[in-house]
């Protein structure tokens, strides 16, 4: 019986355990970059976090600088915007009068229609959502001639609960069918439900509460406002006889949906930006109240609608 003999080769366990070597390197470096963009995912987002919080708080601080202005009575309350610049970044402050806008619980359809038609939506579907929007805000259950009360609802999906009562809020019209988040946002700076009246004060009113007065023209709500600015620079100075002298500029099919008289209320944004780029916008609806403490009261606070 012949036996054969197995011959070995001298480098073949140094080629083995180089290969093996290979795989570890392989796998450690794998493991190290793994390990590399976790971490600098992680400071990204460390980052990002630390931005936002020094954004947040400085809108914060032209939320309060706003505050003060109208406890002084030094604000002006037309919806106007103002900047302050320091070296962590700059906020544009913006406080409103909320009589110079147009209150989602009292103001008629009609008025409602034409503020949606200003922020470009079609005349048809203005009128079916200025419907839908009384609807919502009435306790009956007997829908108007393009609106719909709960019955009407029947199969949507997701489902849909009338609310048959006042908004406690502007932003809760995005509950109403149809009203979507994008037309909220070119609403939201036009709108309130603490003015409390069916019309709108052209002493305090931004361009679009303007252009939504039946009858009201781009031309005619500009040269409302370069007439108010070019009287005052202060809310002292929007006086019942100066909304007066401005009545003559108001469109005559308009006058019956202007008000006078002015809110205690007031809508506040303010947009703070970094030198780095973050930004972040705070709104708040607040009261000035001097004999309480601390001298105001806050109705609304949230993160602000996106430019």
């Amino acid at each position: 019986m012949t036996s054969r003999m197995t011959r070995k080769f001298p480098g073949s366990n140094r080629g083995v355990a180089l290969i093996a070597v290979l795989w570890v390197v392989l796998l450690l470096s794998a493991i190290a970059g793994s390990l590399m963009m976790l971490t600098r995912t992680e400071l990204g987002l460390a980052r990002n976090l630390v931005l936002s919080a020094r954004a947040e708080a400085l809108a914060e601080g032209g939320i309060h600088l706003a505050i003060g202005k109208l406890l002084n009575q030094g604000a002006v309350a037309d919806g106007a915007v103002w900047r302050v610049t320091m070296e962590s970044g700059h906020v544009d402050i913006m406080i409103a009068d909320v009589t110079g806008r147009v209150d989602l619980n009292a103001a008629p359809p009609e008025l409602i229609a034409n503020l949606l038609r200003a922020a470009g939506t079609e005349s048809d579907e203005a009128e079916m959502l200025a419907d839908r929007i009384v609807d919502w805000r009435d306790a009956d259950e007997t829908p108007r001639p393009n609106g719909g009360e709960q019955s009407d609802y029947a199969g949507y999906d997701p489902p849909v609960r009338v609310g048959n009562n006042l908004f406690l809020s502007a932003d809760e019209i995005t509950r109403v069918p149809g009203v979507t988040t994008a037309l909220w946002a070119r609403i939201a700076n036009a709108v309130t439900v603490y003015s409390r009246r069916p019309g709108v004060n052209p002493l305090y009113a931004s361009r679009l509460a303007l252009l939504a007065l039946p009858g009201m023209d781009e031309a005619t709500a500009d040269a409302i406002i370069d007439a108010r600015n070019a009287t005052s620079d202060d809310t002292a100075g929007r006086t019942p006889a100066r909304l007066a002298e401005l009545a003559n500029l108001v469109p005559a099919e308009a006058r019956r949906y202007m008000t006078g008289g002015q809110s205690s209320i007031y809508a506040v944004r303010a947009r703070a930006e970094l030198p780095e780029g973050a930004v972040y916008i705070l709104e708040t609806v607040m009261e000035p109240t001097p004999a309480r403490n601390p001298p105001w009261r806050i109705h609304e606070w949230r993160p602000g609608t996106p430019d």
